[in-house]
């Protein structure tokens, strides 16, 4: 019963006139209700205001009989899914979601994947939520959910980034989340058919998710992925544009490299005289033309450079590496040692460094290691990360060696500390070398009393280096490892030291238990 019917329409009427002014008359009406009303005639005008007007608001409470909508019934998930993974296994999960150790996440989400193992139910909601938060592990976290988990990702919408687009027509109504993720996942495996997907849909996407489409090609590219990146260049949006230019850019044969090399021809050029030093003899470009600036070149420079200065950059950060040492396969080192001594050194500098992360150039990474004075942590880490192992730990053992007679140098503590961060485990030799440094190390650390300037930098890089030992070190040198907690007790590392270990411990079980575990399965 609502509000404005008759019977409410009674009472608020009496309510405002009040009864003495018009004597209150209990109100009619059908069912049960009418029945109830009937008995409240016997007591005064007031108390039978009082107590139909109780009646109606509580029969127009509990007499409400909520909306019904079909309910679709959920279909059942799939029975055949991957093994669990065992108990031992299960509780070191437990407590890396619960938040202990949980660096080490990664680690057992990856022996799992490679064991071919699952989650078990009870586990699946935390780590579902996990991935929600924590959008970097959403990638490892797929590959050990099995169907069960995927099926109850879809019902929740916080989860939905685990929804695998598996046809044309997912991935027509997918969200944008399962989309991406799902692009990714091809651009492994399959690249050339995640190519074909977006282009399936590309005129009907937003600016924004073609750009966030576009960025999935990074994994996988290749000059199959060239046309349709090319013809991407004169897309209205610029965000997408500039995604194009720099993929393209990545590409040393693609046809906007081999236009980038054609002006940088125009622009700079290499001088080697016999008994003089090499140089580089630089003209800036006059202008910025349409087709440079469809091919990515920035009109605005972004730093305390010239705009001509700044076209010239951007060219030689899209001109293929190999260019430079054509045609008498001048070495990289005579190319960085006199574009040192140029007028356009930082041009040169900012220019081959974006190109070598563009292309990934391991020896021109290594050479501007090597060569290039005064480089900073953002240069240092880029560079490292595109070594291979080997070549990264050979340029830090070489630190190591000339800096251990000065503990006190910040540029090997930085360069340690970005080692440490990136994804490759260390080999047991430069282990070694690094505990050995740390332990040469430590006596200065009880000699100091206070720390002030570069000292407090590089005591706090060595406590920031103890959290991502456990992550590189094999897992087989945690008993050389434990030899250094004497050396550090009555340190300000004191605590550091024992949470390193404690994280390398559980890191040895965590691989342990797999590979018990692989054992097991092979002899059944």
């Amino acid at each position: 019963m609502s509000w404005d019917e008759p019977p409410w329409q009674t009472v608020a009427s009496a309510a405002l006139i009040g009864t003495e002014r018009q004597p209150f008359t209990v109100p009619t009406t059908s069912g049960k209700l009418g029945q109830l009303l009937s008995q409240l005639g016997h007591q005064s005008p007031e108390a039978a205001l009082l107590t139909t007007a109780a009646a109606l608001s509580l029969h127009q409470q509990a007499g409400w009989v909520p909306e019904t909508s079909p309910v679709s019934a959920q279909e059942a998930c799939d029975r055949h899914d991957l093994p669990y993974c065992s108990p031992r296994a299960t509780r070191l999960l437990q407590q890396m979601i619960q938040g202990q150790y949980s660096q080490l996440l990664p680690e057992w989400l990856s022996l799992a994947a490679k064991a071919g193992q699952r989650v078990p139910e009870l586990y699946l909601p935390d780590l579902l939520d996990l991935g929600y938060r924590q959008r970097r592990l959403r990638p490892a976290i797929l590959s050990v959910l099995g169907q069960r988990g995927r099926w109850l990702a879809a019902q929740n919408l916080d989860w939905n980034y685990a929804v695998f687009v598996s046809s044309e027509s997912d991935w027509e109504t997918g969200n944008q989340t399962a989309r991406l993720l799902s692009l990714q996942e091809l651009r492994s495996h399959h690249p050339d058919r995640a190519r074909e997907l977006v282009q399936a849909t590309w005129t009907q996407e937003d600016a924004r998710d073609r750009a966030k489409f576009l960025e999935t090609f990074r994994t996988g590219l290749s000059m199959a992925d060239e046309p349709f990146l090319e013809e991407v260049l004169g897309d209205r949006s610029k965000e997408v544009r500039r995604t194009a230019a720099d993929l393209l850019a990545s590409l040393p044969d693609s046809r906007l490299c081999q236009r980038m090399l054609k002006r940088v021809e125009l622009f700079v050029t290499f001088k080697k005289s016999a008994g003089q030093a090499s140089s580089f003899e630089v003209v800036l470009p006059d202008a910025c033309d349409a087709d440079m600036q469809r091919d990515g070149i920035e009109l605005k420079p972004k730093s305390n450079v010239g705009e001509r200065a700044w076209w010239l950059q951007q060219m030689i950060s899209a001109t293929p590496l190999t260019f430079w040492q054509q045609p008498a396969s001048i070495k990289i080192a005579e190319l960085i040692n006199a574009a040192q001594r140029s007028e356009w050194k930082d041009v040169f500098k900012a220019g081959w460094r974006s190109a070598i992360q563009r292309q990934r150039d391991q020896n021109w990474a290594h050479a501007f290691l090597t060569c290039f004075r005064d480089k900073s942590n953002d240069e240092l880490q880029s560079l490292l990360n595109i070594l291979t192992p080997e070549q990264r730990e050979d340029f830090v053992s070489r630190c190591i060696q000339t800096q251990t007679t000065n503990l006190k140098d910040s540029y090997l503590w930085a360069t340690l500390l970005e080692t440490a961060q990136l994804p490759d485990s260390w080999s047991y030799e430069f282990t070694t070398s690094v505990l050995s440094l740390i332990t040469q190390y430590l006596p200065t650390v009880k000699a100091s009393q206070t720390l002030r300037g570069s000292e407090f930098l590089i005591h706090s890089s060595v406590r920031d280096l103890l959290s991502y030992f456990p992550l590189r070190m094999p897992v087989d040198t945690v008993f050389d490892a434990t030899a250094l907690r004497s050396a550090a007790e009555e340190t300000y590392l004191t605590e550091a030291m024992h949470q390193f270990l404690a994280a390398l411990q559980f890191r040895q079980d965590v691989q342990h238990t797999f590979m018990t575990d692989h054992a097991i399965e092979q002899t059944r």
